[in-house]
């Protein structure tokens, strides 16, 4: 079985067992709706997904990993001549194997402990990391572009994606002192799977877009700030600039 297809039954298999807590607390509690409104949820941030919002970030994202592009064997190259540095943990912390199983986590112990704030936080997270998983897998299978490494599925990067959706929501929930490292995390996850030839850099580019775009689409309700990227020229390639208004 490919890996990502394992990848999938995974993340499936870990939502069904972890959510179960939290379905049998809610239904003590007598609100029985849990799994009704997370699926309408769902439901409804795969219809906002397809928005002008959404649009102009991947559009904006799409330009950008259009112009680093022109530029990715370059990079590649770049990187892997001599000794590429090891960014360790960016693999492990951009996995939907890990990022699934903590917002649901995340939801379950806030629950638990009465705190709708932080359940809430971790619903969206939850909700996001759907988004981002679903939609990356989406257009990976569609493009199948060869990694580096001359493995399938380069285009986007799932570990782009995951973690900068996760970004955007802790930053919508808890401002910038919690948004802040979470965006800086995900730029090295990028980052790191470029160091270790798994990606082109503009598949981690337009995977930083589908996961803002997922992590804006699941914040709807609670966002008051205004996440924009844009492509950024540097000397000797290019990147992506974020910048954020209230």
């Amino acid at each position: 079985m490919p890996s990502s297809h394992r990848a999938a039954r995974a993340v499936l298999l870990a939502v069904a067992l972890l959510t179960a807590p939290v379905v049998s607390r809610a239904q003590s509690a007598g609100d029985s709706n849990v799994v009704m409104r997370m699926a309408r949820d769902i439901a409804s941030d795969y219809k906002n997904y397809l928005s002008l919002d959404t649009a102009q970030t991947l559009g904006i994202g799409g330009f950008a990993a259009l112009a680093v592009h022109a530029g990715d064997e370059s990079i590649a190259t770049s990187v892997q001549e001599g000794n590429p540095p090891t960014l360790t943990g960016g693999a492990e912390y951009g996995s939907q194997l890990l990022l699934v199983p903590v917002a649901i986590g995340w939801w379950v112990i806030a629950s638990a402990a009465g705190s709708s704030r932080h359940a809430e936080a971790g619903r969206d997270l939850l909700r996001a990391e759907i988004s981002a998983v679903s939609w990356t897998y989406a257009i990976k299978f569609a493009t199948d572009r060869t990694r580096p490494n001359g493995d399938p599925r380069s285009f986007p990067s799932g570990h782009a994606s995951n973690s900068f959706a996760a970004a955007v929501v802790l930053q919508e929930h808890y401002g910038w002192k919690i948004g802040l490292p979470a965006f800086l995390a995900a730029g090295y996850t990028g980052i790191s799977r470029i160091t270790a030839n798994q990606h082109w850099a503009s598949d981690v580019v337009f995977g930083a877009a589908v996961g803002v775009a997922s992590g804006r689409v699941a914040t709807i309700r609670v966002r008051n700030t205004k996440v924009s990227m844009a492509p950024l020229a540097v000397p000797g390639g290019g990147g992506v600039l974020i910048t954020a208004m209230r």
